[in-house]
């Protein structure tokens, strides 16, 4: 059997010990699981940021939405929300099957939001994006309440179940958002899209400012 030389000076590698939620020496169930959702999260924010490069790149083909620039920076907001809140789980002691599977598919909605918010790019000519917001618009805030829905019941079941004892208390600033979505995907009418938004904006504005604490 052959075996392995370490070039002069070379150190070996040492076993990676976890830090966040396993023993020394071995990767623990929290760091398994945020590796795959990292994965999800990163593919999201790429789309959403290559997206804002190539509008800007073509700058000058562009019809400018202000409700789509607010879908996507709310995509990007949900996102950042999410993956500070996954960090009040790394004291769960195990995790099983179905909470492995429901915090997967928040990320999934939430992948999914960023996706159709982001118009395609490619082409040439005019890009309407005032146009592709009236056409999409049912569709970019369906995914939205698909992600409060997920937010809703998780920050309840986790905070009840799993003791993850500040979830729930972040549902004051959901259900409003919820709310906003609702009206957004109803109603087509342009003074009801940007008050959707004004309700959006205002929750994420009390959920920042009243519920998201520091990480320690």
């Amino acid at each position: 059997m052959a075996r392995i030389r370490l070039l002069p000076g070379a150190q070996p590698v040492r076993e990676w010990r976890g830090t966040l939620g396993g023993a020394a020496g071995a990767m623990g169930a929290f760091d398994h699981i945020i590796l795959l959702l990292s994965f999800v999260y990163a593919l999201a924010i790429g789309h959403l940021l290559t997206t804002t490069a190539m509008l800007i790149r073509r700058a000058a083909e562009v019809r400018f939405s202000a409700l789509n620039a607010f879908w996507m920076l709310n995509a990007l907001v949900v996102i950042m929300a999410n993956w500070l809140s996954f960090w009040d789980l790394r004291t769960l002691p195990s995790w099983s099957v179905a909470t492995i599977f429901f915090t997967f598919l928040i990320a999934f909605t939430n992948y999914l939001q960023a996706a159709l918010a982001c118009p395609e790019t490619g082409g040439s000519g005019l890009l309407d994006l005032v146009e592709f917001q009236v056409r999409q618009h049912a569709r970019i805030a369906a995914s939205f309440v698909a992600s409060g829905v997920t937010a809703l019941i998780a920050n309840f079941a986790y905070a009840r179940v799993l003791g993850v004892i500040t979830w729930d208390r972040e549902n004051l600033a959901v259900v409003p958002m919820l709310v906003g979505g609702v009206v957004a995907l109803i109603w087509r009418a342009r003074l009801a899209q940007i008050g959707a938004a004004v309700l959006i904006t205002a929750a994420w504005t009390f959920y920042f400012t009243g519920l998201q604490a520091d990480l320690h």
